[in-house]
């Protein structure tokens, strides 16, 4: 009960509806948990440990920092040492580059390799010991001459923070430097458009077709969403997403499928949506103050978009062969035949818009 005004403050803040079931089961961590455990709070491994779902445990922290009763911390881990030597408090003053002075080297930080998410509780709520933080440098530093010191087996990841749609809407002001851009290893990206707009825009006229627009994308942000994927932006009638994997992408791809076919759009009716999917490194910039990808695998996701013809989902090479997204071809294939509307996937070699080579396409083609 040591920490009870941690819980109280949680409890009294705006957000507390909004992670309420969360809160419970973390009161008797929060209530009994040490100085220690209170400072660098790993998200990952504390859902692990009580068996809550990490997002649903990122979310509390983020909200309980919008609140003013965590600080969030990015932390950058030397890729040759694993030491942590700097942070920033807010994303907006995260660098590309690092340098660590106990390696002697310039290193870059990579939002899903490097890059760690703490949370630590503010000082207004519980007062942490003043010499917490030198201690775990010394403790830290002293692991390094070791070579003992590590990053966790599980963390939340710079990557895992931006793909929350709870940060986008608390932190979205938090962008980078002109001139600056981070890392992604790997990111998965869907790209959408709607077939026939502009015959539907001359057809219905401009202020019917932009409720027809509106409306279709109040079902996309909520297929991608409810996919762990956030929206980066809108392009027109076009929306561009981001997920963490090629799986929760290519879900999102089948839900809008299936979606788009079943929903009535009227006076437009049926909306045949285009998507693409791809995955691969990228770089994360400062567009307009908003948090934006860049890179080939951009181009190339939004190229693959532009070769679907119909109502359909486009994917590359890279998506068909990870071994999650098979699992969730194969529970949709055998859905389409048990509903009568059975689909197969097609392959070709095709060639893309300014990207060298030809690549694989795999796309979705009713059974005739």
């Amino acid at each position: 009960m040591q920490n009870r005004p941690l819980v109280e403050a949680l409890k009294r803040s705006r957000h507390y509806g909004l992670y309420e079931a969360t809160l419970e089961r973390l009161i008797p961590f929060l209530e009994s948990a040490t100085p220690s455990e209170l400072f660098r709070i790993n998200a990952a491994e504390l859902a692990d440990g009580l068996q809550i779902a990490k997002d649903d445990v990122r979310d509390f922290f983020l909200y309980g920092t919008a609140d003013g009763i965590f600080r969030l911390s990015w932390e950058f881990h030397c890729p040759h040492c694993n030491a942590v030597p700097d942070f920033k408090h807010n994303f907006g003053e995260v660098k590309g580059a690092g340098f660590c002075p106990l390696c002697d080297v310039n290193f870059r930080n990579v939002l899903d390799s490097n890059v760690e998410v703490t949370f630590t509780v503010h000082p207004a709520v519980v007062a942490l010991p003043p010499s917490i933080e030198e201690e775990y440098r010394s403790a830290m530093i002293e692991a390094v001459k070791q070579n003992s010191y590590s990053m966790p087996d599980r963390f939340l990841s710079g990557m895992d923070c931006l793909h929350s749609a709870v940060f986008r809407e608390l932190f979205g002001e938090e962008v980078l430097s002109a001139e600056e851009s981070l890392g992604i290893e790997r990111a998965s990206l869907l790209f959408t458009d709607i077939k026939g707009s502009t015959k539907m825009y001359s057809d219905l006229g401009d202020t019917v077709s932009y409720n027809v627009v509106r409306n279709h994308f109040k079902i996309l942000f909520r297929d991608i969403e409810a996919e762990k994927g956030v929206v980066v932006k809108t392009i027109g009638d076009a929306v561009m997403a981001s997920f963490r994997s090629p799986a929760d992408a290519i879900a999102a791809a089948l839900r809008i499928y299936r979606d788009f076919r079943a929903e009535r759009l009227d006076p437009a009716g049926h909306l045949e949506i285009r998507v693409g999917v791809h995955t691969g490194p990228v770089i994360v910039v400062n567009l307009n103050d908003r948090i934006d990808y860049f890179g080939n695998s951009v181009n190339i996701a939004a190229r693959i978009q532009g070769q679907v013809q119909s109502h359909s989902v486009g994917f590359s090479k890279e998506i068909f062969e990870d071994g999650a997204v098979r699992h969730e071809l194969r529970r949709f294939l055998d859905q389409q035949s048990a509903e009568g509307e059975p689909v197969d996937i097609m392959h070709r070699k095709t060639q893309l818009k300014g990207i060298e080579g030809q690549v694989d396409l795999y796309y979705f083609k009713d059974r005739v």
